[in-house]
């Protein structure tokens, strides 16, 4: 076998020195397999303990990104701050304007004057991923979507969200507006803690409207265990985002993925990266990153129309209790309609039946039937009655009138005797009668 030397030195090296070359090579080459196995096939990825704050996984997580509808989920924290804080309410009626109602994408289908009500346009935001519901709220609260894009920008600024920039209010494609899978995790966060409620509408599966049937996009519901919000997005220059948010017993993980190449990937990818973070919570690994290359993506597909056929299985279970509250409503009406036959039907049988008895028994009867009719007559007198009493009670009081000035006339007539008896001229003495006497003659 020939021999090799290195220009400028006198030792010889055997020819072996190529197979450890190769030997090296497939060991870099094995290293970098695992690497790229510990990666998720999304641009960025990243993954938190809820409670904790502990940041479990990330890859590429400051890559910056449009956030496509996520945008929504900064949109719906600023209006529930803004109802906690009493400047709006759930039950405020919102009249749709026509920006609102012919914003295009994904909508609830609002149509231009009709009036809707904060908590519903809520629910389609979070629901049907609606535009026009994004626009219609922040017209309302903030008085224009501009106004309302400035409170959105200012929440992320107090946020942390060093890296995001929002630049409409329902994330439909516009130059600059961009986030990172970093940013977007600290935002979850924070809005699951400050309004747990918000988790009714993220986890709803569907609404009506307008009789319009929209279904949540969400490819977790369903299909991952203790999976119950948050919101997906896309647009042509992200690719596939979605933010999403499983609780299995006291633990809740927050989880981001951007960029993914369809929706199937998008809900595969994000199925993995939470179930390794509960492996590695439970010790099954160091780290999440070195969990992911035990699971192979495959045992990780999502079935998209499993999410489907559950949200129309509650539209069609909904519209059952609608139809049975429906039905008794009709029997109610109906049983209330035969009870009413059925006393009339009694009554002429009786009717009939006193006509067939024995004039003794229909004399008897008569007279109860005419005694109940007195009684009805004296419980509810009719209008010619009460005039009558009323003149009756007129006339009653015309004659004690009378009555009570003869008394006082007769009354007063000895005091009036009295009185003159009193006034008359004391008798005359003998000597002024004797001088009177004399006066005549």
């Amino acid at each position: 076998m020939a021999h090799q030397s290195i220009p400028g030195h006198g030792k010889r090296f055997p020819g072996q020195l190529g197979i450890v070359l190769l030997v090296l090579t497939f060991v870099v080459a094995s290293v970098c397999g695992a690497h790229a196995s510990e990666r998720l096939n999304v641009v960025s990825a990243f993954l938190i303990d809820q409670n904790s704050r502990r940041v479990l996984f990330e890859q590429n997580a400051d890559a910056q990104i449009p956030p496509a509808s996520l945008t929504k989920v900064i949109s719906m924290y600023v209006a529930l701050d803004h109802i906690r804080a009493g400047k709006a309410s759930l039950a405020d009626k919102v009249k749709i304007s026509a920006r609102a109602a012919r914003t295009g994408g994904s909508r609830m289908f609002l149509t231009r004057g009709e009036t809707v009500s904060l908590d519903e346009l809520l629910m389609g935001m979070a629901v049907s991923s609606g535009n026009d519901a994004s626009v219609a709220v922040a017209e309302h609260i903030a008085g224009s979507t501009d106004r309302f894009v400035q409170l959105m920008n200012a929440k992320a600024r107090a946020l942390g969200m060093t890296e995001t920039t929002f630049r409409n209010v329902n994330g439909l494609p516009a130059a600059g507006q961009k986030t990172t899978a970093r940013d977007m995790g600290k935002l979850a966060v924070s809005y699951l803690t400050a309004h747990p409620q918000a988790l009714r509408y993220h986890s709803t599966r569907f609404i009506r409207h307008n009789k319009v049937i929209t279904t949540n996009k969400n490819p977790m519901l369903g299909n991952c265990e203790g999976a119950d919000g948050l919101k997906t997005g896309w647009v042509c220059a992200s690719g596939y985002n979605l933010i999403s948010t499983v609780k299995r017993g006291n633990t809740r993980l927050v989880a981001v993925v951007l960029g993914a190449e369809n929706s199937q990937v998008r809900g595969q990818e994000m199925n993995r990266l939470i179930d390794a973070g509960y492996r590695s919570l439970r010790g099954e690994g160091p780290s999440v990153a070195a969990v992911l290359p035990r699971l192979s993506p495959a045992d990780y597909r999502i079935d998209l129309h499993k999410t489907n056929s559950l949200a129309y299985a509650e539209v069609s279970k909904h519209k059952k209790k609608i139809a049975a509250r429906k039905g008794k409503l009709r029997a109610g009406k109906t049983g209330s309609k035969q009870h009413a036959s059925a006393q009339v039907s009694k009554s002429s049988k009786s009717s009939k039946a006193v006509k067939g008895k024995s004039p003794d028994k229909s004399a008897a009867t008569s007279k109860a039937v005419a005694t109940v009719r007195r009684e009805k007559a004296k419980a509810v007198p009719s209008n010619k009655s009460v005039r009558a009493t009323k003149v009756q009670q007129a006339r009653k009081a015309a004659v004690a009138r009378k009555t009570e000035t003869k008394t006082t006339v007769k009354r007063s007539k000895p005091a009036t005797a009295a009185s003159t008896k009193k006034t008359a001229a004391p008798p005359r003495t003998p000597v002024q009668r004797a001088e009177r006497t004399d006066k005549r003659g």
